[in-house]
C-alpha cells in the first residue's frame, strides 16, 4: 500500500508547477483541464517517489474543511 497523491492547495497552479519542476525536479504526471473554470488537475512526481503532488484550487488562507489522504494497494 502507498499513498498515491498529497494534496498541495496554491492560489496559481503554474507558478506552483513551475517552483516544483524547477527546484525540486519533479516531472509533470498529469495537466488535464477540469471543466470551464481554467482550473486544471495537476499531479506532479518527485524523482524516486511514489507519492505525487496535486494540486487543489485555494480561494483565500481559510484552511481546508477536511483532510484529503488518497491510498493504493495493488493486491486488493
Amino acid at each position: 500500500m502507498h499513498i498515491q497523491f498529497a494534496e498541495l492547495p496554491v492560489f496559481d497552479q503554474d507558478r506552483a508547477k513551475a517552483f516544483y519542476t524547477r527546484h525540486f525536479a519533479c516531472k509533470v504526471a498529469a495537466d488535464e483541464k477540469m471543466g470551464d473554470s481554467g482550473w486544471r488537475w495537476i499531479e506532479l512526481k518527485f524523482p524516486g517517489a511514489v507519492t505525487n503532488l496535486h494540486f487543489v484550487r485555494r480561494a483565500d488562507d481559510t484552511p481546508g474543511a477536511e483532510p484529503v489522504l488518497v491510498l493504493v494497494n495493488d493486491d486488493v
